[in-house]
């Protein structure tokens, strides 16, 4: 038989053009990798089933998370293709016949009051850059108690992610001194390499890594560790955080003790950590971190923060710390209550060291690389089984930590009490890992309801160089001796 006549390739090119188009679609809230989507470009036409890609693949806007992918071309496509999720539409415009509409960042009336009764609907405002972020100068949270704007009553629904995520990374070895260290600006990296696979997106918008070495510090030392960095970078990561945002903080560095004059801490000393021009600068306390990254949070904006430094146990003064062997919250006895939905992962507790490793190879990434013990495990605990409930992923850590011979214990605290035992960590906080607690806290604010003498400096006052300059090697690890600043 004669063969059939060819089409000219520029026909078949076009006709292929005109088959498949390329749409820009919103990933509803809720929904993760590899679940299943319906996309409609034209109203009246049935849907075509994509799957929604990694997190790596996605970007971020004003209006959530977006992935590209090609579908066939059917009918003219609207502003912007209406999904269809499961049984019911997610649409990002566009009419449709499907009786449960989804639009970004709001729901409809009927649908809020049934699932998440407190979401508020807002415009989102658009984040700042790093670049083009001015923070301003320290104003402490006022004492006393107030009721705050929204109070969930126990047992309320989670509230859905909004898709945006941001970061703020601080890795400091303060070289060149006698407390130097060896990891910390690895932890930042290597957290940061954790976040963008999880659907952070990497640009000044949404990730900023504050390190002394490498590179870290450009001419204008933005983005130089220092004391007026990391008090502006915690303005930054809450600026404009609207309900539904997910923020992380992680530190990596020394951490230190003070004396608290004001009677307020149950062990008579502020937690502080240093940044790398403290013995210029000063040092940073936890109210300050308090008043800084928690108490601006509105009621359903997300943080995670883990602090890999000593005398970290409550380094963001959260007022619930989570027993480990009793299985249950535990209030602190003068509590700082917000509104937003905070979890604070620790180094060690109040009372001990954080160790620096510098070999054993505890790293998931790399073997022989020097980093925190803490956030080695983290990452660890975290790629062994990245759906696991908040006691189930504690324990992984702290089985981690005693493996390679350290004694610190790592501790968990919140500014909201929440069911440990159905909630799955998850650093997206989408719906099926626990979604966002909403506050439940009827006031809010600092109350003392019993005064605290302040603890003793060790005898005395003493610098940070002086109380690490014993510092010793030991089997390959970095030995930090406890840090107790006079004030």
């Amino acid at each position: 038989h004669a063969p059939a006549p060819q089409a000219p390739i520029h026909q078949t090119q076009q006709q292929q053009q005109q088959q498949f188009q390329t749409v820009r679609v919103t990933v509803p809230p809720g929904m993760a990798p590899g679940q299943k989507l319906g996309v409609r470009t034209g109203q009246g036409e049935a849907p075509t089933t994509v799957t929604i890609p990694p997190r790596n693949q996605w970007q971020y806007g004003a209006g959530g998370a977006q992935f590209a992918v090609r579908i066939p071309k059917k009918a003219a496509p609207p502003n912007r293709p209406v999904v269809v999720q499961g049984t019911y539409t997610a649409g990002g415009g566009g009419a449709t016949s499907h009786p449960q509409a989804y639009q970004p960042h709001s729901m409809p009336h009927q649908q809020q009051s049934q699932h998440q009764p407190h979401q508020q609907q807002q415009q989102l405002r658009p984040w700042q850059s790093w670049d083009s972020f001015r923070g301003k100068s320290y104003d402490p949270a006022p004492l006393g108690m107030r009721r705050p704007d929204v109070v969930s009553p126990p047992g309320a629904p989670s509230m859905r992610p909004s898709g945006r995520r941001r970061a703020l990374l601080v890795g400091i070895n303060y070289p060149g001194t006698r407390a130097e260290l060896r990891g910390c600006v690895n932890d930042a990296r290597n957290m940061k390499r954790v976040l963008t696979s999880e659907g952070f997106r990497d640009d000044p918008t949404h990730i900023v890594m504050l390190v002394d070495e490498g590179g870290g510090a450009d001419s204008r030392n933005n983005t130089k560790p220092t004391r007026s960095n990391i008090m502006r970078g915690m303005q930054w990561l809450v600026h404009d955080a609207c309900p539904g945002d997910v923020l992380f903080f992680h530190f990596s560095g020394h951490g230190a003790q003070v004396p608290d004059r004001t009677g307020h801490e149950a062990d008579g000393f502020n937690e502080t950590i240093l940044p790398v021009d403290f013995k210029s600068a000063g040092q940073i306390s936890d109210d300050e971190i308090w008043g800084n990254l928690v108490w601006p949070l509105k009621s359903g904006v997300r943080l995670t923060s883990l602090m890999d430094c000593c005398h970290s146990g409550t380094g963001l003064d959260l007022p619930f710390e989570y027993d480990l062997r009793g299985r249950r919250w535990v209030e602190d006895i003068n509590p700082a209550h917000s509104q937003g939905d905070v979890v604070q992962f620790s180094g060690c507790e109040d009372a001990q060291t954080s160790a620096d490793a510098v070999g054993g190879g505890g790293d998931p990434f790399s073997k022989y690389q020097a980093g925190g013990a803490m956030t080695q495990s983290f990452i660890r605990a975290h790629q062994e089984n990245p759906r696991a409930t908040y006691p189930s992923f504690m324990d992984s850590i702290h089985r981690h930590l005693k493996r390679r011979g350290f004694r610190q214990r790592p501790a968990l605290t919140s500014s909201q009490s929440f069911d440990v035992s159905s909630r799955i960590f998850s650093f997206a906080a989408d719906d099926d890992g626990g979604g966002i607690k909403p506050n439940g806290n009827a006031e809010i604010g600092r109350i003392k309801r019993k005064h605290i003498k302040p603890g003793r400096a060790n005898g005395g006052s003493r610098t940070v160089m002086d109380a690490l300059s014993g510092a010793a090697t030991v089997a390959g690890f970095m030995a930090i001796g406890g840090m107790f600043l006079g004030d």
